[in-house]
């Protein structure tokens, strides 16, 4: 890191040390709305003398002398409302006293109460103030550990203290978006309001390690380097976590998913089974049709569309670019379009409750053939096939020979998202059968959700793990073929 990139960096840190200990709320004192229940209980009493008054003026049975003594209670209501909103209006003009609050060196002032009614309501966690100011003193300890790995580095152009250094800040920095956050949260009882957080302060404080961090790990490689992997570690948590959670909630009872989100796994995987298999939820059936239709239509269509794509590639005849053209412009097409006239030709044709409607149209897939044409632009030389043409080889045998190996990353990409597709399919199956024997894996989890499953949590979350099994196991037998094909594209000759 440059001194002067140095100095810089140092300079916001300070200022973001020094700014934890500037006012960061101010917690305004609020007697006018304390008082805003009493008027409103206040209102309420009014309203039933004034219509216990009409009642008996109406009603004739009263002497005057009852009706005179009720229409002094009114009044007697309504002076008592007046003067509670003369002193709220008072109390609005005149403002109030202020409790202020740093997040260092103190804890909040000792005059604010948590509005607990407001925590109950909205089902939020129990306050706890000693991990909150625990979570201020790491933050604080963060960055200075930051700020003193920095400047012990001294004209080291590397060194391990940077890279530690990067990670102290960034945990810093998540610590202090956490109590800002926190702090704005905190449901304050009356007569205080809720805290008012100060712009400047929390720009300061936000703002200013950010800005020190991207010159941290910008100037500094290891540090640049070791920042990514943690970038990327996050994106395969995010990633994973919610397979994770399926699979969990999948050994676990409804009322405890239900209760509350968990990480570790239950044990009540056999009591879900059972749920699922009683309620004619055949899985082996439902299996058998997905694979049949997921693994049929990617065989036809990575195949031929491959077949088109070498066509488009390879032979020049007249109308290849507008055909081509017509290809893109199928892709533009949404699929639900043309559901409609798809289910009318297949009903005419008699292919309803048939898998090979399923099937058979996936060999026109264009967004495939875009796919393997640009991966042949950029991979495949044509001198290949004039070799293999000079050697007496027909059309055929150069493509399945000499092409289709060449195409094997690409295929294996394709064919995880085509497989992917036709197993998660659900509106076409729905609409073109409609007998139980040929239902497939997401037309039987769809099921699940019907009113007699709807405290089956556990059973639907074991389904849905059923489902997504097998693209997992196909997703980890073809994926060093998309590295390579990656690995490939990047070479230029």
């Amino acid at each position: 890191m440059k001194s002067a990139t140095k100095i810089a960096f140092a300079v916001l840190m300070v200022i973001t040390l020094l700014a934890m200990f500037l006012p960061i709320a101010q917690f305004q004192e609020n007697t006018a709305g304390a008082l805003s229940g009493d008027i409103e209980k206040q209102q309420g009493k009014v309203d039933s003398a004034q219509t216990q008054l009409q009642r008996w003026i109406d009603g004739g049975k009263k002497s005057e002398a009852d009706i005179e003594k009720q229409r002094k209670k009114v009044q007697k209501e309504q002076d008592k409302l007046d003067a509670l909103l003369a002193q709220q209006a008072e109390a609005s003009s005149a403002g109030g006293e202020s409790l202020g609050y740093s997040f260092l060196p103190g804890q909040l002032p000792a005059e604010l109460e948590i509005d607990q009614s407001v925590i109950n309501q909205y089902k939020l966690y129990d306050t706890n103030f000693p991990a909150y100011y625990t979570c201020v003193w790491v933050a604080f300890a963060m960055i200075a550990i930051a700020l003193i790995l920095v400047v012990l580095t001294g004209n080291k152009p590397v060194s391990k203290l940077y890279t530690f250094a990067s990670f102290a800040h960034l945990i810093g920095i998540i610590l202090i978006i956490y109590n800002l956050l926190r702090l704005g949260a905190f449901p304050i009882k009356l007569p205080y309001a809720n805290a008012e957080i100060s712009g400047l302060v929390a720009a300061l404080l936000v703002a200013c390690p950010i800005v020190a961090f991207a010159m941290h790990i910008s100037s500094v490689h290891n540090s640049k380097r070791s920042m990514i992997y943690v970038f990327c570690t996050v994106l395969s948590l995010l990633a994973i976590v919610p397979f994770w959670m399926m699979i969990v909630n999948a050994t676990r009872s409804s009322q405890d998913i239900q209760r509350s989100v968990s990480l570790i796994p239950g044990n009540f995987v056999g009591s879900n089974w059972q749920v699922l298999t009683s309620k004619n939820w055949n899985v082996a059936t439902g299996f058998r049709n997905s694979a049949i239709i997921a693994f049929g239509s990617t065989l036809l269509s990575v195949y031929f569309s491959a077949m088109t794509a070498y066509g488009f590639k390879v032979y020049q005849f007249k109308g290849n670019k507008f055909l081509y053209a017509v290809v893109m412009a199928i892709i533009m097409i949404p699929g639900q379009v043309t559901g409609t006239g798809f289910f009318m030709f297949m009903y005419q044709i008699g292919m309803t409750n048939n898998l090979l409607a399923l099937i058979i149209p996936s060999i026109a897939a264009a967004a495939t053939v875009f796919f393997f044409r640009q991966y042949l632009e950029a991979n495949f030389q044509i001198s290949l096939v004039e070799a293999a043409r000079i050697d007496g080889c027909g059309e055929f045998r150069i493509f399945n020979t000499i092409v289709l190996p060449i195409m094997v990353p690409a295929m294996a990409t394709m064919g995880i998202m085509a497989m992917i597709g036709a197993w998660n399919n659900y509106l076409t199956p729905l609409m073109l059968l409609s007998d139980s024997s040929l239902k497939t894996l997401p037309m039987m989890v769809q099921e699940l959700r019907g009113d007699i499953y709807r405290t089956e949590y556990g059973s639907i979350y074991l389904g849905l793990t059923l489902t997504a099994a097998p693209l997992l196991i196909v997703y980890f037998a073809f994926s060093k073929y998309i590295i390579a094909g990656v690995a490939l594209g990047g070479v230029k000759e």
